[in-house]
């Protein structure tokens, strides 16, 4: 009975890894690049009622680095925000055929940002080691390439809202807490039967 349990309980976890875009708006569009990262996910999946469809609920970590631009200087990389994203996840999978698979979901969760900088000297010792909180929901939609049950591709486009709790990092810091991303990610995932 107890191997019938963990087995059953396999059959339903699925593992992802990702590249992640992530572009601001706004005017915190005109201070930091657009970021790049990785996203790694935990996911349980269920099969949905009345259809063949598939219910991902999980965990989703990522991490990315978003350089400042300094006035005049469109390529300089001194300084720049490091993130890190922890987020609980939901994804409503659509089985168009055998192989595609069309998505819709959202995240929720917070960024923990810290300012960092190439050269010790620019980020002040109250700044470089403050870890800012900005909580953050996320919709999203993508399509599923499933080359077969165990391994698929993905596309997600995500359009992203935060906010910070308290202060927030002062490189071109706009008047508002609020801010806004679009992100594109692309990957892997593993599911296991």
């Amino acid at each position: 009975m107890s191997l019938y349990q963990v087995q059953g309980f396999s059959q339903e976890l699925e593992f992802s890894a990702g590249m992640t875009h992530k572009h601001l708006f706004g005017k915190q569009a005109d201070v930091y690049s657009p970021a790049l990262g990785i996203e790694l996910a935990a996911g349980r999946q269920e099969l949905t009622p009345f259809s063949a469809d598939m219910v991902t609920w999980g965990l989703n970590v990522g991490i990315y680095r978003m350089d400042r631009i300094p006035e005049g200087q469109e390529d300089a990389t001194g300084q720049y925000q490091q993130l890190i994203a922890t987020k609980g996840t939901y994804r409503y999978d659509y089985y168009y055929n055998d192989y595609l698979t069309f998505f819709y979901g959202a995240d929720a969760g917070f960024q923990f940002i810290s300012p960092k900088s190439e050269e010790p000297m620019i980020v002040t010792a109250d700044n470089g080691t403050r870890i800012f909180t900005r909580g953050v929901v996320a919709p999203n939609i993508g399509v599923n390439f499933e080359f077969n049950p165990y391994i698929a591709v993905y596309y997600k486009f995500q359009y992203e809202v935060g906010k910070f709790f308290g202060d927030q990092p002062q490189w071109g810091s706009p008047s508002s807490k609020w801010n806004h991303l679009l992100t594109n990610a692309a990957g892997l995932r593993i599911k296991i039967y």
